[in-house]
C-alpha cells in the first residue's frame, strides 16, 4: 500500500531565515513585506490590486463582506447566490453568514466544475451573483459563464484557493469575476491545468 503524508516540511534554511527576520521586527501584520507581498501578488495574477489575510477561508469571507460594507452594497440579505454542489465549506458557508440565499447546481463529472446548462437554468430573476470555484487547478469556462450571464446585473467572484497558477487562455484564474480568493497553503500539488 502507498501512503502519502497529508503534511510534510518543506521548509529549508531560505524560509527559516526568513521566518526569524519577522520574528526580529516584531511586526508580524501589515508591514513592509506585506506590502510587497500584496503588490507582486497583484503583478503575477494579473489584478490591479490584492490584499493579504491569514487563510483563502479568510480571503472568502472578506470578499463577502465587501460586497455589503460599501457605499452602494452590491448584496442584500436574502440576494441570491448560485455555488457549484462540489467545494469545500469555506466557500459556503461566508454566503450563509451573510444570510444569502445558496442555490447549489451540480458539476461536470469530467471538470468538477459547474455544469454549464444546469448553472443556465439555474438563473432567476432572484440570481445576484454566481460563486465560480476552479477546483484542483481546472479553470472554468468563464468564456461560458459570461455569455449566460450576458447583460443580466450577476456579480462573478471566483474561489480560486486551490488553483494559484491556473490559467484559462492565457489569463490567470481568480481574475475573471469582480474579486478572487486565493491561498498558499500546503497541500498535495494537484496538476494545474491551462485550457488555450
Amino acid at each position: 500500500m502507498i501512503k502519502f503524508p497529508l503534511a510534510s516540511s518543506t521548509w529549508d534554511d531560505k524560509e527559516l531565515t526568513a521566518i526569524h527576520s519577522v520574528i526580529e521586527r516584531d511586526q508580524y501584520t501589515m508591514g513592509p513585506k506585506v506590502k510587497e507581498f500584496e503588490e507582486r501578488f497583484a503583478e503575477y495574477v494579473g489584478a490591479k490590486h490584492a490584499v493579504m489575510v491569514n487563510s483563502g477561508s479568510s480571503a472568502n469571507l472578506l470578499a463577502i463582506a465587501a460586497l455589503f460594507y460599501t457605499k452602494i452594497p452590491r448584496l442584500k440579505r436574502g440576494d441570491e447566490v448560485i455555488v457549484p454542489a462540489v467545494s469545500w465549506a469555506t466557500t459556503y458557508y461566508p454566503l450563509y453568514q451573510y444570510g444569502l440565499k445558496l442555490k447549489f447546481v451540480d458539476v461536470d463529472l469530467h471538470t468538477l466544475n459547474f455544469d454549464l446548462e444546469q448553472l443556465a437554468a439555474a438563473i432567476t430573476p432572484s440570481t445576484k451573483m454566481i460563486f465560480a470555484v476552479n477546483l484542483l487547478g481546472n479553470p472554468n469556462d468563464f468564456d461560458k459563464i459570461k455569455d449566460i450571464i450576458g447583460s443580466r446585473d450577476i456579480l462573478l467572484l471566483e474561489d480560486n484557493c486551490e488553483s494559484l497558477g491556473a490559467t484559462y487562455k492565457g489569463q490567470q484564474t481568480g481574475t475573471f469575476g469582480l474579486m478572487g480568493t486565493y491561498s498558499t497553503f500546503f497541500r498535495i500539488i494537484w496538476p494545474r491545468w491551462r485550457v488555450v
